[in-house]
C-alpha cells in the first residue's frame, strides 16, 4: 500500500503515515470514564500535531470529549477538556481501600450521593420535577 507522509512539525511525535486516497482524518471516541480521561491525555498528545480531524465523533463520555473538542477553537480545546476533567474527577483523597469490602462500601455511598444531589459541575440544574408539572416547565436546563 503507497503511503504519504503526515508532517508533524516535531521530531518527538515522529512521522506518522497515512494510505493514499485517505484525504479525510476521524477521530472516533468510545465510552467509559476512566477511558475517557484517557481520551483526554491523548488528545494532548494529537493536538500537537498540525493536522486537525475532519470528523469527530464519540460514545457516552467519548461524545462529551468529542463535544468539547468540536465545540471550542483548536487553541482552547486541551484547556477546556482539562477543565472539565478537573470538575468531574473526585476529590476525594486518603488511603486506598484495604480490602474489597471498603471499596464496595465507597462505592455505594458515592452512588448514593450522586442520586441524591447529582453531580454539580454535570448536572447543576437537574430539578426533581413531579410528572404532572413537567409538561409547564422551562426546558433550559435539559
Amino acid at each position: 500500500m503507497d503511503t504519504k507522509p503526515i508532517n508533524t512539525g516535531s521530531a518527538a511525535t515522529g512521522l506518522l503515515r497515512r494510505p493514499d486516497r485517505c484525504d479525510r482524518i476521524a477521530l472516533v471516541l468510545q465510552g467509559g470514564g476512566a477511558l475517557g480521561a484517557y481520551q483526554a491525555g491523548v488528545y494532548e498528545e494529537i493536538a500537537k500535531i498540525p493536522t486537525e480531524p475532519h470528523w469527530v465523533a464519540g460514545v457516552s463520555i467519548g461524545a462529551i470529549n468529542a463535544a468539547l473538542i468540536a465545540g471550542n477553537p483548536p487553541e482552547q480545546r486541551v484547556e477546556r477538556m482539562r477543565e472539565f476533567w478537573n470538575l468531574v474527577s473526585s476529590s476525594v483523597s486518603g488511603a486506598a481501600p484495604i480490602w474489597e469490602g471498603q471499596r464496595a462500601a465507597f462505592h455505594q455511598f458515592s452512588a448514593a450521593v450522586a442520586a441524591m444531589a447529582g453531580l454539580p459541575p454535570v448536572a447543576g440544574c437537574a430539578q426533581v420535577v413531579p410528572p404532572s408539572r413537567a409538561a409547564s416547565m422551562p426546558m433550559s436546563c435539559s
